[in-house]
């Protein structure tokens, strides 16, 4: 799973992600569709993906929403597959999904079609260029809505033009922890660019873990906002790496106690809450980018980021009681971190 690798400056760009919005011609936006026109975006686009001979797609499985338990739909939202809106409304809805979750094209959420493509580490162009090769193939036998002077329409203004939104999931500890991070949301605002907490729009930074995504999709070229936002994301790596250092020489032997109390904790806890596991793998992320750890591999965090979160561990251990899933999130620490 994409998740579970280390990318390109992974020490603060734990993913990168880029999303298309398309509709069809001729159906109504989803919010005002009837079952009957729910059903044919779905067939439309199943046909597109499934029955079409290429190699790539082969890879690819289709999955019904309506026949999901709550808790799975949460666990996939909690891997930034669907989004909580999606799993919340009740339209005829449904995901294609490749087998690494790499790639996922949601229909009938927002919009018909929402094409995602998600990579480890600082990989926008990479992410682009996939969702721009699902997004030919799609349009090869789906016909989307395009204006001639607008580009593609979507349900939400904001996304019409392009329809893309680039996005990146960073972890931040140093400048939040110094207490910048909102002087630099600010300024991030001010380039057209919106920071969010980890499950997107209203969710906290939780385990100092942000979204930034670009604002502008109309009047520029695709290429043209990933260059953008790309030069924008290598200033906020800059200026993380930059606090990072200046808070270990500042008071090295006090942060150097909270990292390594942190990384004793997730080693021998019995219970372990998800909002403590989240904070002492921060502390521990941050260690080991530091030097301080040295045992333990990168990609050990970023799996275990997404093993230890409330849905995923009912759906995978059959546990709904919370408190048993504190004792179960501890257990998968604790031997995560042993290896």
């Amino acid at each position: 799973m994409w998740y579970q690798e280390y990318g390109i400056d992974g020490d603060v760009v734990l993913s990168s992600r880029v999303r298309l919005a398309r509709n069809i011609q001729g159906i109504p936006f989803p919010r005002r569709t009837n079952a009957e026109q729910q059903e044919k975006v779905l067939s439309l686009c199943k046909d597109a993906m499934l029955k079409n001979d290429n190699d790539w797609s082969k890879g690819i499985s289709y999955i019904d929403l309506s026949l999901m338990e709550d808790y799975e739909k949460q666990a996939i939202a909690e891997k930034h597959i669907i989004s909580p809106q999606m799993m919340e409304n009740n339209r005829k809805r449904g995901i294609l999904l490749s087998d690494d979750n790499k790639i996922s094209i949601l229909l009938n959420e927002e919009d018909h079609i929402r094409i995602q493509v998600m990579e480890a580490g600082f990989a926008l162009e990479q992410c682009f260029q996939e969702a721009n090769r699902v997004d030919d193939w799609m349009e090869q036998t789906v016909d989307y809505a395009f204006d001639e002077q607008i580009g593609y329409l979507t349900c939400c203004p904001t996304n019409a033009g392009t329809g893309m939104r680039a996005s990146v999931m960073v972890h931040l500890p140093a400048l939040t922890m110094s207490g910048t991070i909102n002087r630099v949301i600010d300024s991030l605002n001010q380039l057209g660019v919106t920071v969010r907490g980890i499950f997107g729009e209203g969710s906290k930074a939780t385990g100092h873990i942000y979204q930034i995504s670009n604002q502008l999709t109309l009047g520029a070229a695709e290429e043209d906002i990933i260059e953008k936002f790309k030069q924008i994301i290598t200033e906020v790596i800059a200026k993380e790496r930059e606090m990072r250092q200046r808070l270990y020489q500042a008071d090295k032997y006090r942060l150097e106690d909270r990292l390594m109390r942190s990384y004793g904790i997730l080693r021998h806890a019995v219970i372990l809450t998800s909002g403590e596991a989240m904070k002492c793998l921060s502390d521990v992320r941050l260690a080991l980018d530091l030097g301080l750890i040295t045992d333990l591999k990168p990609e050990v965090l970023n799996a275990v980021t997404y093993e230890i979160l409330p849905a995923n561990i009912m759906k995978e251990h059959n546990l709904a009681n919370p408190a048993d899933r504190d004792l179960k999130r501890a257990e998968i620490v604790r031997e995560r971190m042993s290896e």
